[in-house]
């Protein structure tokens, strides 16, 4: 999105994850110089909004808002949004001079691999085959190597934190292990959101137990504190499992995806981070959505149109990514 910037002679300001602007000085330094501040994804930041507000309403540089708040190994299916963008912009609208008009430009980026990607992946699955103890198995296709690593990696976590690794298909067995890490949390912080979506689920805690670790006024004893790093370790594999979703792969075994896959599994289990061989950048943007129409037509004001904005927002990104498939 710089390079578009710079290619367009458009200055963008970006919200980012303030855990990056936490990495180091040389980073934070990069960030800001990029136009770039931060946002506490897990918590109301009432300062974030309000710049990011107060940039919408002096309208002299566009706002760039990565609104599905997390890095999923899955991008060529959007997850789901959070209502931040929504929000913000409608909250924006309603301060701007009588006649100034507020748009949403959608924007889909989907990263592709060089073509020779797939002279790494035997190699790459032996390590990891090895790393646990297996004998490497070249004779298999990367996919079903893939599934059979993924299998037995999820059998060792659910023996670590349920007692017993549980039967069936993936795919159910990693939905249901998300479950039985988060709903005692829940339980324990006086919520029932299992109707909700897992990501909702996730920043709702995280939000409770940073609130609560952070609270000045009411510092945590030592053992509550032990207490909540558990329930954040296991926060933390829920969402990591959810960058494995089981149909992502199968349903389409391109190369990419395998390279995406297999990038995640090297991230989690050997704690490395090297991308194989050069990417590729494209980005795509489609028709701005003009807010007052869309409140207008809808018969919605700035609170009531958060949640009708927000889909049609995902539709559109989605709808772009999908343009990029040939």
């Amino acid at each position: 999105m710089v390079t578009v910037a710079r290619r367009s002679d458009f200055i963008f300001h970006f919200m980012a994850a303030r855990e990056g602007f936490e990495k180091d000085a040389r980073t934070r330094f990069f960030l800001q110089k990029a136009g770039a501040f931060s946002v506490n994804r897990e918590g109301a930041d009432i300062g974030a909004i309000k710049m990011a507000i107060q940039l919408l309403q002096e309208g002299n540089f566009l706002l760039v808002i990565f609104p599905e708040g997390e890095i999923y190994h899955h991008h060529e299916v959007l997850d789901e949004l959070n209502d931040g963008v929504a929000s913000i912009v409608l909250r924006a609208s309603s301060k701007l001079a009588e006649g100034k008009p507020n748009y949403v430009v959608p924007a889909g980026i989907r990263i592709k691999h060089s073509p020779d990607i797939s002279k790494s992946f035997s190699e790459r699955l032996d390590r990891l085959e090895k790393h646990i103890t297996w004998k490497p198995r070249p004779d298999l296709n990367p996919v079903d190597r893939i599934y059979r690593l993924g299998s037995a990696l999820l059998s060792i976590k659910e023996e670590e934190f349920l007692g017993y690794a549980q039967t069936g298909e993936i795919i159910e067995r990693t939905h249901s292990l998300q479950d039985k890490l988060i709903e005692p949390i829940e339980l324990a912080h006086g919520e029932s959101n299992s109707d909700m979506k897992m990501t909702m689920r996730i920043k709702s805690l995280r939000a409770k137990i940073r609130k609560e670790h952070t609270n000045e006024a009411s510092p945590v004893s030592s053992e509550r504190e032990t207490e909540l790093y558990d329930q954040l370790d296991r926060i933390f594999l829920a969402n990591q499992l959810y960058s494995y979703p089981g149909r992502y792969l199968k349903e389409n075994p391109t190369d990419d995806r395998i390279a995406e896959t297999l990038f995640k599994l090297e991230e989690d289990v050997l704690e490395l981070e090297e991308y194989y061989g050069p990417r590729t950048a494209e980005i795509i943007f489609g028709t701005p959505i003009a807010i007052q129409s869309f409140l207008e037509e809808g018969g919605f004001n700035i609170k009531s149109g958060v949640a009708p904005l927000t889909e049609p927002i995902r539709e559109k990104v989605q709808g772009l990514l999908r343009s990029m498939d040939s």
